[in-house]
């Protein structure tokens, strides 16, 4: 599940129109995330550094001109496999409806349904029916999370999630065990109910995350 090491550099990139997703580095920045749509894509010869001028509305370009941002491709809706692209850029604004957005690629292909996740042991509080299941993440995104330590938690059972993202930050939402593996005690999460700032604060999480295994 370590995306950050197993995929492959995807250096031909996302096709024109493909749908991106824009968000500051910044915690201090806009609390949800930016949509664009691809125009270029060029990647150096080793994948790493990418150079993409992305169409986006004129308030977007205005709100991230000069800002260092997160670029990750859109995951589709879930239904199908798509390989994501992530990488750190600092954007530029070329046009009033067009940033130019320059960086070095953290997640190259990585090809998987739902989000793009991150690797990491995070506490997280299960509360169902039969009571609370303290358990950690084995790695987690914005749509979900696949838990250590859940060998007497039920399959197909609503919870409501706690998870604590770090620096005192903790997110809550409503979700549903997929499955239970009870040899490994894993179980996933699909979160099913989720209020916007809960799924920002994931998603920078994933990708500070993914940025510091990066440099790692």
């Amino acid at each position: 599940m370590d995306g950050a090491r197993s995929g492959m550099l995807m250096t031909e990139g996302p096709g024109v129109d493909t749908t991106v997703t824009l968000m500051p580095t910044a915690s201090h920045g806009t609390g949800t995330w930016h949509t664009a749509t691809v125009r270029s894509w060029t990647a150096g010869a080793a994948g790493l550094v990418v150079t993409s001028h992305v169409t986006a509305d004129p308030t977007t370009v205005e709100a991230l001109d000069g800002q260092r941002v997160w670029v990750s491709t859109d995951a589709g809706d879930g239904s199908s496999v798509t390989p994501h692209a992530v990488f750190q850029a600092v954007a530029q604004a070329h046009r009033d409806d067009e940033l130019a957005l320059t960086g070095v690629m953290l997640l190259a292909a990585e090809t998987r349904r739902g989000a793009v996740r991150a690797p990491a042991s995070l506490p997280a509080h299960l509360t169902m029916a039969e009571g609370v299941a303290d358990v950690r993440t084995v790695d987690y995104s914005r749509t979900g999370m696949r838990v250590e330590g859940a060998q007497d938690m039920p399959a197909h059972t609503d919870v409501e999630v706690a998870l604590e993202l770090g620096d005192g930050l903790e997110v809550h939402a409503r979700g549903e065990v997929l499955r239970v593996d009870q040899t490994s005690g894993e179980a996933v999460v699909r979160f099913v109910e989720l209020d916007e700032d809960a799924a920002a604060a994931l998603e920078r999480s994933v990708l500070t995350e993914l940025a510091r295994q990066n440099r790692g």
